[in-house]
């Protein structure tokens, strides 16, 4: 049986449109300059750099541990209020007010960011082609998606940008993907999606409906997904360029 014709395409953004990595010494660093941060906003968590530096660790993987479980993403005022520095004496409302800005600053330095170099030739193809392009993110900053994109050059291809702690889903629930679908006016029978990961990428989009699902592998999968994960993707590359041919061919011969 022949396929919808994709008419949209919608991709992750860390992993996928860029290069993501870290280690302990670029965390140990970004720590430094978030006790800086913090003390700008009159925060005091009483820690030196490795403390801190601990505490955030540890208060991020508490919170991974139940936003995987439930499938939401809550306000960054929550995150930082509730997980990562609860019990350090602050003053909430002021932790609260300089919550984004902890969030985007976390995103930023506790992680190593690039575009892959393939990226925009790939969305001029796609567009040319008259697709619409969309990007669909986990992320715990309501700043850092468009950020990025608009450090690489490439904000202007996407419309909507779908962020997780804007909409408080997060991938793989079905509604972030099925938000999405609906903001471009598609069926999500005629949307592709493209992403890193099999546990929340490849899962939602299939899980939403979307006509097809693509994988291509980056530092984070192994991080994210385990082998309890078995959704098959439709395809995986190696290039995003690939996405290209594999986009146009769904519909025409029953689906790549």
């Amino acid at each position: 049986m022949t396929g919808t014709a994709i008419r949209a395409v919608a991709f992750d953004l860390g992993g996928t449109l860029e290069e993501v990595t870290f280690d302990d010494a670029l965390r140990l660093e970004a720590a430094a300059g978030l006790r800086e941060l913090l003390a700008r906003h009159g925060l005091d968590p009483g820690l030196d750099v490795a403390g801190l530096h601990a505490v955030v660790a540890r208060g991020m993987q508490a919170y991974r541990q139940w936003r995987e479980q439930e499938e939401v993403e809550l306000p960054p005022e929550r995150v930082w209020a509730d997980y990562i520095l609860p019990d350090r004496g602050l003053d909430r409302e002021r932790l609260e007010a300089a919550a984004e800005e902890l969030a985007f600053y976390y995103e930023s330095h506790f992680f190593r960011r690039s575009m892959r170099p393939e990226v925009p030739e790939v969305l001029a193809r796609l567009q040319a082609r008259g697709l619409r392009l969309a990007v669909i993110s986990n992320i715990t900053s309501r700043r850092l998606v468009r950020h990025c994109l608009r450090s690489y050059g490439i904000e202007p291809y996407f419309d909507p940008v779908v962020s997780s702690c804007v909409l408080g889903w997060r991938k793989p629930n079905p509604r972030i993907f099925l938000e999405a679908a609906r903001l471009m006016g598609c069926e999500p029978a005629a949307c592709a999606y493209v992403g890193d990961t099999v546990s929340r990428d490849v899962a939602g989009a299939q899980r939403a409906g979307y006509g097809l699902a693509i994988q291509i592998r980056s530092f984070l999968t192994a991080l994210s997904d385990t082998e309890d994960d078995v959704a098959q993707p439709d395809a995986v590359v190696n290039d995003l360029s690939e996405v290209v041919g594999l986009v146009l061919a769904h519909g025409k011969r029953g689906g790549p």
